[in-house]
């Protein structure tokens, strides 16, 4: 019997207007019946995510950041969060400026970008959550030293032409740092050892849940460390071959309401 379910959002929960069908959010409420625990899982903050977890019907409980913190949306708090070494965080910032991207930085309750990101995200059907918190700075060394806070993750967006290049000038931290993607246009860079599984192993042992009793749903790269951990790894129809290849189930498309098509599935098995 599964316990608890982790749901990755983008290409996962939602379609591609970043709604969640109507299919999504019954399924969603037919496992919370039965006493399973349902979550997201996502490289958003948790402030963020507040409206699509509300939307969606979840937990209060969240797996954020691509797995850097683990927050309580109902008590407004990070319960448990992991960094990038201060000065690792600083000195790729620094390194960053010579490229053309947008970066976002989720530094301790802080959401920062960039002109280059907030440009790019100008016509995203972000929520209003995003639009309101969001501080942009084009100085972020400096915004970091002087408020003393710390990073949690790099997001970068840009030309994937150029990434294989920057990823290249990346190597030199490479023992201090994970980098993924959740789309081909975009780069994450998290503390070494820190994903989305490693996130929600930490929610499982507070909930006194085993790995072997989670669902895992997702579509992308930054979903590996997920569907790594949890016991059942469920990929959407939507996915990439080489994460198709990690999952024990695939499911629909986002755009087909997979989530619920998934829940229902494992909750007919009992």
């Amino acid at each position: 019997m599964y316990r608890l379910i982790t749901l990755d959002i983008d290409g996962t929960l939602v379609d591609r207007a970043c709604r969640v069908p109507r299919e999504n959010y019954e399924a969603i409420q037919e496992a919370r019946a039965r006493g399973i625990k349902v979550v997201l899982a996502t490289g958003r903050s948790w402030p963020e995510a507040v409206e699509v977890a509300r939307d969606a019907g979840c937990d209060s409980l969240i797996v954020c950041e691509g797995g850097a913190a683990v927050a309580d949306i109902a008590q407004g708090a990070i319960l448990e969060s992991w960094k990038i070494p201060d000065q690792t965080g600083l000195d790729i910032l620094e390194a960053l400026k010579k490229w053309d991207v947008g970066i976002m930085l989720f530094a301790g309750d802080e959401l920062v970008i960039n002109s280059r990101c907030n440009e790019a995200f100008r016509n995203y059907p972000s929520g209003e959550v995003f639009r309101s918190k969001r501080i942009v700075c084009d100085e972020l060394p400096a915004f970091l030293r002087e408020r003393g806070l710390p990073v949690n993750k790099i997001f970068i967006i840009g030309d994937p032409a150029s990434f294989p290049e920057l990823r290249a000038g990346l190597e030199q931290w490479r023992e201090d740092i994970y980098i993924t993607s959740s789309g081909r246009d975009n780069l994450e860079i998290l503390a070494n050892g820190v994903d989305k599984g490693t996130g929600i192993a930490a929610l499982a042992r507070r909930l006194g849940i085993s790995m072997e009793e989670v669902i895992g749903i997702g579509d992308s790269d930054n979903d590996r460390g997920m569907l790594t951990a949890v016991g059942m790894p469920v990929v959407m129809g939507n996915a990439a071959p080489e994460i198709k290849a990690m999952g024990r189930y695939i499911t629909d498309t986002n755009e087909k309401a997979g989530v619920a098509k998934a829940i229902r599935h494992f909750l007919e098995q009992g």
